[in-house]
């Protein structure tokens, strides 16, 4: 579901022509409704809640708390059955001394009805119920840090739509000016060709590099395409319904690598799939000590009541005669169970045991390979704001090379090829100046992803700096 990296090489110019937003107004007149806007908090909130990997998390997190709920009202709501049974039966009249009938009569069959309602409560487990019920709400735990990582992931994914969105207006924006910029450069040349100013091969040489201009804004604007309608998917808009984006700021980078240790403690904190590991590992631990009370009986109350009515029968008063078809009976117990295979619960035991030491490895082994990837997060974070610096320093002195070599071609002093090279250097480095934008904000929203906490990434946007809790 990842986009594709907006930018690419196009052409002589290598100017960067990232995938993103062309303004639709066409589409906006077919639909006659104006563009809706978003920013960056809306885009994301759009494209992650209604993603159904949400929603199927949701109902991941329900069901476990399901199970949270059943163990819990074991303590207090007992266990009720309820049957019923009903048909027909030969008579049986007189008593157990004396009748008429016998056992094998089938004749003079008449009804029968009766019912039962029994209730069981668990008195004392020694620390099943309150040992699995830990463990069920660790797997809710669990639950919900496996759903910050699913936001997680979508959250990146639509901050790098949003940015790719900007940045492919931009070029937009950019190989335009580019292209109607050296339009004016090619009437120029022809003007001064007509006065005998230029020769004619420097106008040759400025018309060969149209190619190159066209290129690149076609490219762009095809890409730019390609990313708007993608974003548009994601934020579940009709077919050709305009949109636009609300810009937001680069934040200030005041980090460095002595902010790294800061930052690994927080991401072991807060990364979502550590914590889901870390609440396995809890559950598996609860679950354990379930596994050793299996080794001690349990002890119940239960208690019931059962009425039985069959018409063509008669009663039996006599309290050692068992009557199936005429009663009603009370009665209430204390019940204790026992299982003595304690090899059995022994190996159980051992399987937990084993089970909850190899996530736990697992968790340390994820731990590990978070603290690099916080490392590698931060160190990009500072390159792209060192590349991004030295493409704005680069920019400022390409522009006063253009406006150099453009005065020296307008009072006749200067050659073609030097203004061609420096139309193409300053607008690739407009380029690079975009494309360093647009990595650096995806870099820090990495930054956060790793230390898994995207909402961090908004407070720092919001903020126009960032800032370590």
């Amino acid at each position: 579901m990842r986009l594709t990296r907006p930018i690419a090489a196009v052409g002589i110019l290598t100017l960067l022509a990232l995938g993103t937003v062309v303004p639709g107004a066409a589409a906006q007149e077919a639909t006659g409704a104006p563009a809706r806007t978003f920013g960056l908090a809306a885009v994301i909130t759009k494209v992650v809640e209604s993603n159904p990997l949400v929603r199927a998390q949701r109902y991941d997190i329900q069901r476990a708390q399901i199970d949270v709920d059943e163990l819990e009202g074991f303590w207090a709501i007992p266990q009720v059955s309820f049957s019923s049974l009903s048909g027909v039966v030969p008579a049986a009249r007189g008593n157990v001394v004396q009748s008429p009938d016998t056992s094998n009569d089938i004749d003079n069959l008449g009804p029968f009805y009766n019912f039962s309602v029994n209730a069981v409560l668990p008195l004392y487990t020694f620390g099943r119920l309150k040992h699995g019920a830990a463990a069920a709400r660790n797997v809710v735990n669990a639950r919900y840090a496996e759903g910050d990582k699913v936001r997680d992931d979508l959250t990146i994914e639509a901050v790098r739509a949003y940015w790719g969105v900007l940045t492919g207006d931009a070029l937009v924006e950019l190989t335009t000016e580019m292209r109607d910029s050296y339009g004016d450069l090619i009437e120029q040349a022809e003007e001064k060709e007509e006065t005998s100013d230029i020769d004619s091969n420097d106008v040759f040489e400025i018309k060969s590099a149209q190619y190159d201009i066209d290129s690149a804004y076609l490219t762009s604007v095809e890409n730019a395409g390609l990313v708007r309608r993608s974003l548009g998917d994601f934020l579940e808009l009709l077919p050709g319904e305009e949109y636009q984006l609300t810009e937001s700021d680069t934040p200030a980078i005041n980090l460095s690598l002595d902010d790294l240790g800061a930052l690994q403690v927080r991401a072991s904190q807060r990364h979502p799939q550590l914590r889901a590991l870390a609440s396995a590992v809890s559950a598996l631990d609860e679950a354990m000590l379930a596994e050793r009370s299996n080794r001690w009986p349990v002890i119940l109350v239960g208690g019931g009541f059962g009425w039985a009515r069959s018409p063509n029968r008669d009663s039996q008063d006599n309290p050692f005669v068992f009557d199936e078809f005429n009663y009603t009976r009370i009665a209430a117990a204390f019940n204790v169970r026992w299982d003595l295979n304690f090899a059995k619960h022994d190996l159980n035991y051992m399987r937990r045991k084993l089970e909850r030491d190899a996530v736990d490895a697992r968790r340390k082994a994820l731990k590990m390979k978070v603290n690099i990837d916080v490392h590698q997060a931060l160190g990009h974070v500072l390159t792209q704001a060192q590349l991004l610096d030295a493409a704005r320093g680069s920019r400022r002195e390409s522009r006063r090379w253009l406006r150099t070599a453009a005065d020296d071609f307008d009072l006749g002093i200067g050659e073609a090829q030097p203004l061609i090279r420096a139309y193409r250097a300053d607008y690739r480095l407009q380029a690079t100046v975009i494309q360093s934008e647009y990595d650096l904000n995806v870099a820090l929203a990495e930054l956060a992803l790793v230390l898994g906490d995207m909402s961090s990434y908004l407070t720092w946007v919001a903020d126009g700096q960032i800032a370590l809790d």
